[in-house]
């Protein structure tokens, strides 16, 4: 259920971004993007060169995150939420 205070927040949350949903969903993009490096190269010991030779499976899931993050993105580009 929506309520007034879900409303207005939501409505402060687009004026501090300009009113815009793009600008929004880029900023979470960049600090999930950067901190999600961080964390991974810091704490997994995952030998990056191996990334040339990722199993198919794995290859789809990483290419359909980033096709799926690029849809969201136009998506909100194209509208003005």
């Amino acid at each position: 259920m929506i309520t007034q205070t879900m409303i207005t927040t939501w409505v402060k949350t687009k004026a501090w971004f300009k009113d815009s949903v793009t600008i929004f969903w880029a900023r979470i993009q960049y600090v999930v993007g950067i901190v999600g490096a961080g964390l991974i190269g810091a704490f997994s010991g995952y030998d990056f060169t191996q990334l040339s030779s990722m199993d198919a499976r794995s290859a789809f899931k990483m290419l359909a995150f980033a096709a799926l993050a690029g849809v969201i993105t136009e998506v909100c580009r194209r509208r003005t939420l």
